[in-house]
């Protein structure tokens, strides 16, 4: 019975569930053996590890001597969205001496390279790889989107029995839940060893959100257009928490829209690029326009262009200044999860070589420095960590790529070599996959369509006799294995029941990680290096990630534990080039190395990259 209370720590049980599992845990304490029983559970649930250690428990009427620590730990969980290490080696080193990534960097105890290890990189998988340590092969979360019964796409995370709540309570439509999931988050091993602890999440989309915050936070909060505001879900908790009211009223995000979208530091932006806009695939969301000025408010669609502007981060870094003014006031360990998606839509729209990528990234400069400066104010300089990394890449668009973007000096190292770029179109592979299960076993509706990274199957075809299922998977892995434009089809039931090692970094290894039984389709698509589907937030301009190069899945990860006034820093920002190379366990296991707990179970071995 306890054991299966503790799995519902990692198989998405409700919240009452899962206090009851922490309630449970409590009830086993022997005195007279002074020792803690504890529940551990494998992250898919199929069997119980070896349970840890158990701990010493002091007498009841015992109580310590030793004097209370001057802050009870805060990490502070930062995910830029779309970041590859590229990016940060290219362009931080231009940033100013008073922005946040060089207060980050000069502050570090540890700076390395993490490599994604999974081959489709994008946003859900990122999130749930790093606060989990698990790729989609552990965690379940093998997409952004998944189409319904019609073939249309929604969220992967979408959950029909969950409702949107705001400020002023629940609505009837329907949000997301964390039930895809199939392992466990940082966060729960949080709640797990520290009940009291709190944990909040923040982001402008909710795949940003909802893994930092796992199954019990105390907020998981993102951006909705609808709103025009921070909400959560009935999947979370019944009402926005009181210190969030500021973001979470509808309407909220409109006073941040007031001013036109300009180059901060023109001379800056003028000093490191060169690039014409809007000539090199660009795109214009919602009417937000091609090049500067971008009028946010003149948009057709002022709060869905909103998030594709750096204005969106401000919002989101006032939302984290409220979860840390929150925190502060609590004498119990914190963590604070924090998604920053604007870097992601500035680079799906523009591209990130357009001088709107390079603007985005001096605004993020300058507003995590005044997030960091916040957090000294609040916290004191040793008062707090931070671990910072990012959930994927991106290469450039394909008008860059066939204009001469080779010979960059990393173009090698992180595989940018100049190659025929191409958009694909994810409703030409689904046409691709039923002209050739139609030749395969005669004509018919056989797809449903093509989500990220799938071809997915009707109901009635994975239903076929499994000579000609085996014939129409064949038929479609051939068919679009033979494009151009593609690396790889595969067929998913085939993948193995355990893949290769972390460290092996081939293909087959980096394919086998990224699938899941068979959740998210039936034939996994893998581009040739340049290629991408199109992700048609502004269909036929732009760019897309989700490949398994090293642009794609490479990316930093900047570790700060508490500084100490002692502590003689240096002054000069460091280096990013040949930093040692951690996979994507090392982000969870070194926040939990930072709390003092076990990392969750998919995450154990990954480096701690905690010591100062």
């Amino acid at each position: 019975m306890v054991r299966e209370r503790a799995h519902l720590l990692f198989a998405g049980g409700g919240r009452q569930d899962v206090i009851h599992a922490i309630n449970t845990r409590r009830l086993l304490r022997e005195p007279s053996t002074r020792r803690v029983i504890f529940i551990s559970a494998l992250a898919l649930g199929a069997c119980a590890r070896t349970p840890h250690q158990p701990a010493e428990v002091r007498a009841p009427v015992a109580r310590s001597t030793e004097p209370p620590a001057k802050h009870p730990p805060v990490v502070v969980a930062l995910v830029v969205d779309q970041l590859p290490m590229w990016m940060a080696v290219e362009r931080w080193k231009t940033l100013p001496a008073t922005g946040g990534f060089r207060k980050l960097l000069v502050e570090a105890n540890a700076i390395a390279e993490l490599h994604h290890g999974h081959a489709f990189n994008a946003t859900a998988p990122g999130h749930a790889a790093l606060f989990t340590g698990g790729p989609a092969h552990t965690s379940g979360v093998t997409a952004n989107g998944k189409l319904d019964a019609r073939g249309t796409y929604e969220s992967f995370l979408a959950d029909p029995t969950a409702h949107i709540v705001n400020a002023t309570g629940a609505s009837d439509r329907t949000s997301s839940s964390i039930a895809s999931l199939k392992a466990a988050t940082i966060a729960d091993s949080l709640k797990h060893a520290r009940p009291g602890a709190t944990v909040i999440s923040l982001s402008m989309k909710d795949r940003g959100a909802i893994f930092g915050g796992g199954r019990t936070s105390d907020a998981t909060l993102w951006f909705d257009s609808t709103s025009d505001a921070f909400v959560t879900s009935t999947a979370f908790a019944a009402s926005v928490p009181a210190w969030a009211a500021p973001i979470a009223t509808p309407g909220a995000a409109a006073k941040y829209r007031t001013e036109a979208w300009v180059p901060l530091d023109p001379k800056w932006l003028a000093a490191n690029t060169d690039l014409p806009a809007p000539d090199l695939g660009q795109g214009d969301f919602h009417g937000l326009g091609k090049k500067f000025p971008h009028d946010i408010a003149k948009a057709a669609k002022p709060a869905k262009a909103f998030v594709a502007t750096p204005f969106a981060d401000k919002m989101l870094l006032d939302a984290a200044i409220l979860a840390v003014d929150h925190v502060a006031k609590q004498s119990e360990p914190a963590l604070i999860a924090v998604s920053l998606s604007s870097t992601d839509y500035v680079g799906h729209m523009f591209g990130p070589d357009a001088p709107e990528a390079w603007d985005q990234m001096l605004r993020l400069d300058a507003e995590l420095a005044r997030f960091f400066a916040h957090l000294d104010e609040k916290l004191g300089k040793d008062g707090y960590s931070v671990v910072l990394s990012a959930d994927h890449g991106v290469p450039s668009t394909p008008e860059v790529m066939n204009q001469g973007f080779c010979g960059r000096p990393d173009a090698d190292k992180y595989e940018r070599r100049c190659e025929h770029a191409v958009r694909m179109r994810g409703s030409e592979l689904a046409k691709v996959a039923e002209d050739a299960v139609d030749r395969a076993v005669g004509s018919g509706e056989w797809v449903l369509g093509y989500v990220e990274p799938f071809v997915v199957f009707r109901p009635a075809t994975r239903a076929l006799p499994k000579d000609k299922l085996d014939a129409a998977v064949a038929a479609v892995a051939q068919s679009i294995g033979a494009l151009p434009t593609v690396a790889r089809a595969v067929d998913v039931r085939a993948n193995p029941a355990t893949c290769p090692p972390a460290k092996d970094e081939s293909l087959d290894a980096l394919v086998c990680r990224s699938i899941h039984g068979g959740t998210g389709g039936d034939v996994f698509v893998v581009p040739k290096p340049g290629c991408f589907v199109d992700a048609e937030y502004v269909e036929g301009d732009g760019v897309n990630h989700g490949t398994p190069y090293l642009f794609d899945r490479a990316v930093p990860i900047i570790v700060r534990a508490p500084v100490d006034a002692s502590v003689q820093l240096q002054e000069t920002m460091p280096s990013l080039e040949d930093r040692a190379i951690v996979d994507q366990r090392a982000y969870a296991a070194t926040i939990a190395a930072l709390f003092g707990i076990e990392p969750p179970e998919a995450a154990i071995g990954g480096a701690d990259l905690s010591k100062r």
